[in-house]
């Protein structure tokens, strides 16, 4: 009896220690979690509990109840009244991703000193504090994102030097910061690929870019909201740069931007969205390296036929615009796997783009578009294209 008795403990022990050391919820798994709003329901499947969203919901401290919650992953905090980084999230050994941004924290206090804390912490949202510094111990953490954005009282002479610790550090948002120049310290960043400006308008961008073009591994680079007329010829010189977000700069001109662009044989995807276009210009067609192309929320009403030159095109959003017919050259668009044009006032669509053998998705206006046509347009694409028509 008494060696069942010392085998069903020992038993027991193993499955506890199995079930402390599980594997984190895959990213496609996390989409498909509950995600929890009440903290009480949420104790009642503390074991079950993996994103929980405390938002909006006026806390001044952390409940103490959160550390219960095992196996949390995503933790959210966003906007709420906490004045310290609370010390108990060190206890949260599976914490993976943390929004604790809008808060009135000051110091951001991380306690490092147990190896396990913050063990898997990759994701780290801060912004919209009045944080001054950033901890020297942060590079212990092996953060993957880290966003300061809208954190404007950050000692800039001091911030960065931390940051430039983390090794594995490969996504940072510096946007609503005020910056004058780049960091010396963010192009010293050897892993980082993806750099949210957004929203510095201050920015000297000639100078900034030059030092930040000796970055080898940048791939994905954020300018909204920055006032842009025109973008620096600097960005010629990455060596890597995929994707370059130009979005809800309302002064931009189009042929100054396709200058540049089309000199950076390595992009793939350029985004234009919000930016008050109403032409494009004949240049477009320069672009044909582009995989993604997104006009969205503009004003633009003509298609110039030099579109039908971007033969490499698989992404293509023309939505929230003015145009009513597209040109015959849209056949030419091989490669183009989605296509969005609603919110258009989209009267014709070519028969031509019969041709578009790669096409899987299509999103059209309802209402500008007759029946004729639209039966058409169905008898024109096999089954495997999924098309959409939105009111």
């Amino acid at each position: 009896m008494l060696r069942n008795l010392l085998f069903s403990l020992l038993l027991a022990f193993v499955s506890q220690s199995a079930f402390s050391q599980s594997k984190l919820l895959s990213e496609e798994e996390l989409k498909d979690a509950i995600v929890y709003h009440d903290i009480d329901k949420a104790l009642k499947k503390s074991g079950e509990v993996y994103i929980l969203d405390l938002s909006s919901k006026g806390l001044e401290k952390l409940p103490k109840a959160v550390s219960r919650f095992r196996n949390l992953q995503t933790l959210i905090l966003t906007d709420n009244q906490l004045t310290e980084f609370p010390p108990l999230l060190a206890r949260l050994k599976k914490l993976q991703t943390l929004y604790i941004d809008s808060n009135n924290i000051e110091n951001l206090f991380l306690e490092t000193s147990d190896p396990r804390s913050f063990n898997n912490l990759e994701y780290l949202y801060i912004g919209f504090n009045p944080i001054k510094s950033i901890p020297d111990n942060i590079k212990n953490i092996d953060l993957t994102l880290i966003s300061l954005s809208g954190c404007k009282y950050l000692d800039l002479d001091k911030a960065f030097t931390p940051l430039a610790g983390i090794e594995s550090l490969a996504e940072l948002d510096l946007s609503y910061l005020n910056l004058d120049t780049i960091p010396w310290e963010v192009a010293n960043l050897y892993d980082l690929t993806v750099l949210n400006l957004s929203a510095n308008p201050s920015m000297e961008w000639d100078t900034s870019l030059h030092f930040l073009s000796q970055s080898k591994s940048l791939e994905e680079l954020i300018l909204q909201h920055n006032k842009l007329s025109e973008i620096s010829a600097q960005l010629s010189k990455f060596k890597n740069l995929q994707s370059l977000d130009l979005s809800y700069n309302e002064q931009l001109s189009l042929n100054e931007v396709f200058s540049v662009t089309k000199n950076i044989k390595q992009l793939s995807s350029l985004y234009l969205s919000h930016c008050n276009i109403k032409n494009i210009p004949e240049s477009i067609g320069d672009q044909v390296q582009l995989n993604d192309l997104f006009l969205d929320n503009n004003k633009i009403r003509i298609i110039p036929s030099s579109f039908g030159k971007l033969e490499n095109l698989e992404t293509l959003n023309l939505s929230h615009n003015e145009i009513t017919d597209l040109p015959d050259e849209f056949g030419n668009l091989q490669s183009l796997e989605t296509l969005v044009l609603s919110h258009n006032p989209l009267e014709n669509f070519p028969r031509n783009l019969e041709n578009l053998t790669d096409l899987r998705y299509l999103e059209l206006p309802k209402n500008s578009l007759d029946k004729e046509t639209k039966k058409s347009i169905k008898k024109m694409f096999n089954k495997e294209v999924e098309i959409i028509y939105i009111k």
